[in-house]
């Protein structure tokens, strides 16, 4: 006979899935300790978590941060990986449609530009030179 079994294990057995959306997206995961943050491919999404590939250096059990659409640095846990893709459940409910969506692009400045006829630099014997290609 297996041991006691946690309430908050028995709960979520029990409690339905949330909702999947079948995606294409792009992710950045970050692992701690391991320098900069790695490249995945997004095949489902819920609220409550994530299926990414490209995850063979995911660890079941690792905390990591996840930045998705307009999500930035979204803090969950790897549940499973297996064959190049990993589970990871969200700390905190995420909202679908904020993954989905692109991320801020900056306005330009309002800052006055160069006109196109100055040249671009002025130091030694580039000063004369307009375009990589220009003779």
């Amino acid at each position: 006979m297996s041991g006691p079994v946690s309430s908050d294990s028995a709960a979520r057995e029990h409690q339905p899935r949330a909702e999947r959306h079948r995606v294409m997206l792009g992710a950045l995961i970050e692992r701690f300790g391991h320098g900069g943050a790695t490249r995945h491919r997004v095949r489902d999404l819920s609220s409550t978590g994530v299926r990414v590939d490209q995850a063979e250096r995911l660890q079941r059990g690792a905390t990591v941060l996840v930045t998705v659409g307009s999500l930035a640095a979204v803090g969950a846990t790897v549940i499973w990986v297996d064959q190049g893709a990993a589970g990871l459940r969200f700390a905190q409910p995420i909202n679908p449609d904020d993954a989905r969506a692109k991320t801020f692009v900056a306005k330009p400045s309002s800052a006055p530009t160069r006109p196109p006829e100055e040249p671009l630099g002025k130091a030694g014997w580039l000063g004369h030179i307009r375009g990589a290609y220009d003779r």
